[in-house]
């Protein structure tokens, strides 16, 4: 995900000494230059076609939840990629789009976050176990510690209080960089639940998922990788049968509810497990966890994904980083539905890359850095100068005259992960093709800081 962002650092430090030299305050910026008659063309559309979005509305007005219900028909996946990070305004939409798609079979939320860790929120929305700040902070990196995500998640919570189980929202993650959270949580069960003797076996039985985790891949070599997975595929389908047993036997209603939540834990380390018996890609292995969520939730259960920057986006980085958008897109075809969130003017929540005589450094701690006026050319440097402060373009529906050409493109598109510089605001940007990419864009021409 954040390979972009070492990319840019290393840019933005090849720019520093030309960036030392301008100590002085910069002069106020000149006016956006003309567009081109075809972009002009494509303003045009974008103004006569797009539904309007209100940054500020707590719920979709009923255009604007037309037009989604439309984008995401027959979609059993739909993905968002948060192009442009660390803003106020972002969580505020995934959560109108949420709340919007519960009423059509959306039963959950999939951040690009560690999957056991986010098991812990997903209690908490459903039962409102926990403390929902500590829980976010444990999914390891400070865009979830935003008082955004601590709104996003209290209003999930406060949805499963009021509709019954049938319309249940679930938290989740799509990522397991490891499973040692859920071994712990399995092999810490009280021992008045799980008794003693099944408490020494189940340690014995995930002792394989931690060797797995911790062995020099590649200097076993590939048999030897196998070896260890296929050891511990019977192992971890022993432990979660016992845990299944266990709580069909539990007649105590708190107790079983501990099993529960621990049988979640224990399918959740058996995927792992089968993933890496698998030896699969990372955008693979994504998708995987993907549609182990949505298969968790049944049959017919719908997802919402969300992406960092360009995750979700039928796409290849740099020629060599394949996003989780890709196999989603070629397994599930027209049931997997992607939008893209981008932004025009204002303010974000980032890191400044550390710009010196002598080049660049450590990048900075997180601050308020504004965003520079999108470049001509780009995608947002037409959006920008749209009427709607924010809209819903769905890209399928794009015509086939001059403004319809422009817009497919390829033109630069933000990118802004965890850096960002007005001073190398180009390395920040790469190019987006529409709808090869993405089925829709998600546009907010005036954006804030996330808060911490």
């Amino acid at each position: 995900m954040y390979a972009f962002a070492r990319r840019a650092l290393v840019t933005v430090s090849a720019l520093a000494l030309v960036a030392a030299c301008h100590s002085a305050p910069p002069p106020p910026p000149p006016p956006p230059a003309p567009l081109s008659d075809s972009a002009a063309a494509a303003l045009r559309w974008v103004d006569a076609h797009v539904t309007a979005f209100g940054a500020t509305d707590s719920l979709a007005t009923p255009s604007e939840r037309g037009a989604i219900l439309s984008l995401t028909d027959g979609a059993r996946i739909i993905g968002i990629s948060e192009l442009t990070e660390g803003v106020h305004e972002f969580p505020l939409a995934v959560r109108r789009l949420l709340f919007t798609l519960a009423d059509s079979g959306v039963r959950g939320l999939a951040i690009q976050g560690p999957m056991p860790e986010a098991l812990e929120v997903d209690r908490y929305v459903r039962t409102g176990t926990g403390d929902p700040r500590r829980l976010l902070r444990a999914l390891g990196s400070w865009r979830w510690e935003t008082r955004e995500m601590l709104a996003l998640v209290d209003a999930m919570r406060e949805w499963n209080r009021t509709h019954g189980s049938d319309r249940q929202l679930g938290f989740y993650g799509f990522e397991i960089p490891t499973a040692a959270h859920a071994v712990a949580v399995l092999t810490s069960l009280p021992d008045s639940i799980a008794g003693v003797s099944l408490k020494a076996w189940l340690r014995t039985q995930y002792t394989c998922v931690q060797e797995n985790e911790s062995a020099h891949w590649g200097l076993e070599g590939r048999a030897s990788d196998s070896t260890f997975w296929n050891r511990c595929g019977p192992m971890t389908t022993a432990a979660l049968d016992s845990i299944v047993a266990l709580r069909q036997r539990t007649t105590i209603a708190s107790r079983a509810a501990t099993l529960a939540y621990a049988e979640e834990m224990a399918r959740l380390v058996q995927h792992h497990v089968s993933v890496g018996l698998r030896h699969m890609t990372r955008q693979a292995g994504n998708a995987d966890h993907v549609m182990f969520l949505a298969n968790s939730l049944g049959r017919t259960a719908r997802l919402l994904v969300w992406g960092g920057d360009v995750e979700m986006g039928r796409l290849t980085l740099d020629r060599t980083t394949v996003q989780t958008g890709v196999p989603l897109g070629d397994s599930l075809k027209q049931r997997f539905r992607n939008i893209a969130f981008a932004v025009g003017e204002g303010v974000v929540r980032a890191r400044r890359p550390a710009i010196g005589a002598r080049g660049g450094g450590e990048p900075s701690g997180l601050t308020d850095v504004t965003l520079r006026r999108p470049a001509p050319g780009t995608f947002e440097d037409v959006f920008v100068r749209a009427q709607p402060s924010g809209f819903w373009l769905d890209a399928r529906a794009l015509p086939a005259d001059t403004a319809g050409k422009w817009l497919h493109g390829p033109h630069p598109m933000r990118l802004i992960t965890e850096l960002y510089a007005q001073e190398a605001a180009d390395a920040f940007q790469t190019p987006i093709e529409l709808p090869t990419y993405y089925d829709a864009v998600l546009f907010i021409k005036h954006v804030t800081a996330a808060k911490q």
